[in-house]
């Protein structure tokens, strides 16, 4: 037991050493839960929604208990409606675009009947939170090593800018949203996504034929998601920064909350699976 503590011990006794151990014990749990099958990611993806959904409504924009429960029951609602259908492989762009357009207004009449301040923020949860998990089973259903490498992208986008940030330093990006993050840090992130990135889908590429038929498609693909997902941690640092808090809850050690982890891959994921949706099915194909 001794020997166990010395071990890993550093690993629980700092912050940094606390993500790390975090993040090994997730990436482990979802691997499991990827090797059960389509039900078990069905239902992680609508913990996980519910989670941010919560995050968002109550830690951020502390929201009626009203407004929470419609958001909860409408997107994991709507979640749930899609994975029943997965078994079509179908991307229905155009029937969930008319439902998120429909809850997207509805959910706007409660804000204006409260004359709430930022009304428009609070209820962007069926395109935010919604249309993202939605891209995320939308890929895992149909194209998981598109899956795979959105993750690749958004883990060395950030891993990138953190490190190459600190040891680099220099001008702020964006000081008054998140006074930590420097313009060095930013190009730092889109350089280690593109080398990880486009070298994962070279390997895919070579291993299943052609994915996207060229090399300099996969390079400038890598570089606009990489900058999208740095936009995605932004938009989720404004969101914190306009309500005072620092992180969108405690639920996962030394992480904060959900949204904290999945505020770039939101964003990502939407565009990754439109371009796998128009590549190999058609945009609208129904």
């Amino acid at each position: 037991m001794e020997k166990f503590k010395k071990i890993f011990s550093p690993l629980i006794s700092t912050n940094k050493g606390l993500r790390i151990t975090t993040a090994i014990i997730m990436l482990l749990l979802a691997t499991v839960i990827f090797k059960i099958g389509v039900v078990a990611v069905s239902v992680l993806a609508l913990f996980i929604s519910s989670l941010m959904i919560y995050e968002y409504d109550i830690k951020l924009f502390k929201v009626s208990s009203t407004k929470f429960l419609w958001d909860l029951i409408s997107i994991v609602g709507m979640l749930c409606l899609f994975c029943l259908n997965k078994c079509t492989y179908k991307f229905p762009v155009y029937y969930f675009s008319v439902v998120f357009v429909v809850l997207f207004c509805i959910s706007n009449l409660f804000n204006i009947a409260t004359d709430r301040r930022h009304w428009i923020l609070e209820s962007l949860q069926p395109v935010y939170i919604g249309f993202g998990i939605m891209s995320l089973l939308y890929l895992y259903f149909l194209d998981v090593f598109s899956l795979i490498y959105i993750f690749v992208i958004t883990i060395f986008t950030d891993s990138g800018a953190y490190f190459i940030g600190g040891l680099v330093g220099g001008p702020k990006l964006c000081p008054k949203i998140s006074p930590k993050k420097t313009i060095s840090g930013a190009i730092g992130g889109i350089l280690c996504a593109f080398a990880f990135g486009t070298t994962f889908l070279i390997g895919i590429a070579w291993f299943v034929g052609d994915y996207f038929g060229s090399i300099y498609v996969l390079a400038l693909l890598t570089i606009i998601l990489s900058i999208i997902s740095q936009m995605g941690d932004l938009f989720e640092s404004w969101l914190k920064r306009l309500n005072n808090i620092k992180d969108s809850s405690n639920i996962i050690p030394g992480h904060g909350g959900v949204l904290d982890r999945f505020d770039s891959i939101l964003f990502v994921a939407p565009v990754m699976a439109l371009i796998i949706a128009f590549l190999k099915e058609g945009i609208f194909y129904l």
